[in-house]
This record gives C-alpha cells, structure tokens and sequence, in this order.
C-alpha cells in the first residue's frame, strides 16, 4: 500500500485559541461549537466531515482572520502543486528579512515529481520541496480587502533545533534541487533561528573564499563574504521545517531592485527584529512557520 493510499480521518481544525464566544456559542478560534470540540476526538469521519463542510462560513460570520485548513498529507501536496500549476501566487521560505520567494510564470515549464509524502516543484530559477508529514498544518490567514494568505506550519514541539548562529560549512550533499553546482559546498550564514536556515551553495572557488571565514557570527560574516556572494550569486537554499526552497537568481547590489521573478532577500536590520513571519502575519501561538503562499 502507497502512502497515498492510507486514508486519515479529517484533521481537527484547532488552532490554539480556545475561546468560546458565548453569544454565537462558537469558538473563536476554530468556529465549532462546545459539543463538536467535545464529540471530535470520538466522532465518525462523517461527522467531521459535516462540520469542516460548515466552518467557512461560520469563519466568514464571526470574522475569523485566521482558521485551519482540512489539507493533510497527499491532499495538502494536491492543493500546492495545484496553485504552483496554475501559476498562483508566490511561495516564501524563511523568516522576516531572510527569505526566498519561489513562483513561475503561467508560460514558464516546470517539473513536479513525487516520492512518497514528498513534492518538488522546479523551475529553472527555482525550486520548493515540500515534505507533507502528518505534523504540517495548513491555515488561512485572511486579508481585509485582499485573498487570504496559506501558511504552512508544524507546532513548535516537531520544530528543529535552532540552526548555527555562526558561519558554518555544511559540507556537500546530493540533494540539490536546481542543477548548478549540485554536489557543491553550502554554507549557513548564521541566524541561529528554528523557523529557518538561510544557505547558499558555492562553487569551489567561492567556496574556498568563504571557508576561512567559517566560524564569524551574524551579521559580521556578511561583510567578510559578501562582496564574492555578490559577485557570484550562488544558489540560496532555504530550508524551514517540512519545506525546502532553492533560489537560482541574481543578488542585486545594495539598494538596487530585486529581480522580477524568484528571488531572495537578506536584511540584516529586519532579521534584527527577530520576527519569524511579518509582523502583520498573524500566526497561532503554538505554531512555528515553514512557508506562506502570496495569492497574485
């Protein structure tokens, strides 16, 4: 039997806030009522099918901003290749100030391929990787005026330990996702946070500038390297809990403009901040950030 092919009963659509509003006698976190919290952990899939069915427009009623989204698993990978097939929006991988943004065009090919619980969808200038584990949640996070964002998310206790807070060598691997200088030396710039490593994979001869640099913390490594990551403009790989991005795109110069298209983003002053998403992006407490989706 596939993966695939095991069938789950409907995730609960809990989110951590568990208020009830006594006028609606709905929560405030989830819209279901006291006797459907109470019933879920022994209800027919029928039942939690009925009630996942009414939540939207519960949400919509109390002005929900945020809910849980019944995507699990092989359906979770449905709908992401679903939004990357048609061109949607954008993926962004990272924490506020260290991210990389992976999206196509609706005329630009691209590559899905599956293995078990796990999606990769590739461009030539980019690429995401996304491990559906039954730990990865998706949930809406609704916009005034403007469609909803996704986040994909795991709770904090399946998040990894916070990642090198110094420069650090990560040696080579054979998991690239974009072809140039696959089996090439990476680097963690530093950040030392569990949402996210910011890396890059380098060339030899740009590996061979950084490497004596190894052990520098951020940012104070960026001004030792970053003249020949300019230069260069390797491929960033950005690798968050379930989910890994790969940037292959020039790195414009200080103050210059991004690049239309994928690309990446490494600020020092709003990395600073400490913020693993925007501090607009209201994720649950409980919850640590893989990636959100940008609808266009």
């Amino acid at each position: 039997m596939t993966v695939a092919a095991i069938r789950r009963p409907p995730a609960s659509p809990c989110v951590g806030v568990c208020i009830i509003d006594e006028e609606r006698g709905l929560c405030t976190g989830c819209a279901r009522t006291v006797e459907e919290v109470a019933a879920w952990g022994g209800a027919s899939d029928a039942f939690r099918e009925a009630v996942w069915a009414a939540l939207p427009e519960r949400a919509a009623a109390m002005g929900l901003s945020v809910r849980r989204l019944d995507w699990r698993e092989a359906g979770l990978l449905d709908e992401m290749e679903r939004l990357f097939a048609e061109a949607a929006g954008t993926f962004v991988v990272g924490v506020y100030g260290a991210v990389g943004e992976v999206m196509r065009d609706a005329d630009e090919p691209y590559d899905a391929r599956r293995e078990g619980v796990s999606l990769t969808l590739a461009t030539a200038r980019s690429a995401i990787r996304i491990e559906a584990l039954p730990s990865l949640t998706a949930i809406e996070i609704g916009r005034a005026g403007r469609p909803p964002l996704i986040a994909l998310a795991v709770p904090k206790a399946r998040a990894p330990a916070p990642g090198p807070s110094v420069l650090t060598d990560l040696g080579s691997g054979d998991d690239a996702l974009l072809p140039r200088d696959a089996g090439g030396r990476r680097f963690d710039v530093g950040l030392g946070r569990r949402a996210a490593r910011f890396t890059m994979r380098c060339s030899d001869t740009l590996a061979a500038d950084i490497a004596p640099h190894c052990g520098v913390p951020w940012p104070d490594c960026l001004g030792l390297v970053g003249a020949g990551v300019l230069a260069e403009s390797p491929v960033r790989v950005i690798e968050a809990p379930c989910v890994r991005a790969e940037v292959d795109a020039v790195i414009p110069p200080p103050g210059g403009a991004s690049p239309e298209g994928p690309h990446t983003h490494l600020l020092p002053g709003h990395i600073a901040q400490g913020f693993d998403t925007p501090p607009t992006v209201p994720l649950p407490d409980g919850y640590v950030l893989s990636a959100l989706f940008y609808p266009r």
